[in-house]
């Protein structure tokens, strides 16, 4: 079963190299013995991984192997998996996501290890022998978080001060199904701490962000088709996505703040996954350079450091290291600490302060400004 996808040709465009390993695809001989790979990923990952199915069912490790995949908001799929939906490899949206199929026991504990114990990628995760661009480890694609605009960019927006502006009706998609949302609103406050804010500031700031808010749909996918139908005037939304829908021909404009923050997206074997050869074939595809140049195709930032130099020009730069955060800037200790923080269910306030939580931050505020559903 394949996903079905939104103008595909003009997307897969969007990449030569994609395009070029995508047409050498074969069939495998008729009534040939096949082996079928349970794929499990988050909204807007749709359209690369069914490009990517393509190009490895190509290669000498592809033949006779065949994908159904299962393509949604990355918390619901998440939830789906953790009741049993069929999963061999699953690419969330966020690192919490796949945590909760660890306690769900399908997913191993140590799946970031297995980009370098079963992809062989970064034996050696930190210093000179890394290949990928950033430590964290088990990520197979990184983004930023951006505004797609209408076409002609009517209000001139470009920088994250201005969505709180008069007249600005901002598209995210709900932070209780979607990791594009939890991403997007974590650009938002990780802008404001990189202009030199305070953290109750950025909170404030965050507030006002989704008072501006006027649709919150289920996943990233639908946010973008929401916007598209005519809702809101800026979406926030995946980097690779707006790009993707720009070159599909839609009447939008992308425009990158100045200050964003680093979209990384974790890919695992699930346990039943280990024991399917193909599946693991897949795996190590996905982080391998001709895998990693399709993601770069379709307007990834490649986790290799190969790949991403070869790539790098195509995306937009940042004029110094801090106008790109990454969740561990925001916390030492990255999602584990993050996800109580902004979006556990407890919300948690410091002695003598009872308007900015320690805890359950986006919890709040989504209550505090009615957008909770």
């Amino acid at each position: 079963m394949r996903f079905s996808v939104r103008k595909w040709p003009q997307i897969l465009a969007f990449g030569a190299v994609a395009a070029t390993v995508v047409a050498t695809i074969t069939v495998p001989a008729s009534g040939a013995n096949t082996t079928t790979v349970n794929v499990v990923g988050y909204s807007v990952v749709g359209p690369a991984l069914t490009a990517e199915e393509t190009a490895f069912e190509a290669t000498p490790a592809g033949q006779n192997v065949t994908f159904k995949n299962s393509i949604g908001a990355s918390g619901t799929e998440a939830t789906n998996v953790a009741n049993g939906l069929p999963a061999d490899v699953i690419n969330l949206s966020y690192w919490n996501d796949m945590e909760l199929d660890v306690q769900a026991n399908h997913v191993p504990a140590n799946w970031a290890k297995q980009e370098a114990t079963i992809a062989g990628v970064n034996p050696r995760i930190f210093g000179a022998k890394a290949v990928t661009t950033y430590p964290t480890a088990g990520m197979v694609t990184d983004s930023t978080v951006v505004f797609i605009v209408r076409k002609g960019n009517p209000l001139g927006i470009t920088n994250w001060s201005q969505l709180t502006g008069s007249g600005v009706q901002i598209v995210t998609p709900n932070p209780a199904t979607s990791g594009s949302a939890k991403w997007n609103l974590l650009g938002a406050y990780a802008a404001w701490i990189a202009t030199k804010h305070t953290a109750n500031q950025a909170q404030n700031f965050l507030k006002s962000v989704l008072e501006h808010t006027v649709a919150q749909p289920t996943s990233g996918s639908a946010a973008l088709s929401t916007f598209l139908a005519g809702t809101g005037n800026v979406l926030l939304d995946y980097e690779d996505d707006a790009l993707a829908a720009q070159k599909a021909g839609d009447a939008i404009q992308v425009v990158v703040p100045p200050q964003t923050i680093l979209i990384e997206n974790p890919l695992a074997l699930t346990n039943t996954g280990l024991q399917n050869p193909a599946a693991v074939a897949f795996y190590k595809y996905l982080f391998s350079v001709p895998g990693q140049q399709i993601f770069a195709g379709l307007g990834y930032r490649s986790v290799l450091k190969s790949v991403w130099n070869q790539t790098k020009s195509n995306f937009a730069a940042f004029q110094k290291p801090t106008d790109l955060l990454t969740v561990v800037n925001l916390s030492g200790y990255g999602w584990p600490t993050i996800q109580p923080e902004f979006f556990g269910s407890t919300v948690t306030f410091p002695k003598n302060n009872s308007t900015h939580p320690s805890e359950g931050i986006v919890t709040y505020l989504e209550q505090f400004v009615g957008k909770a559903s």
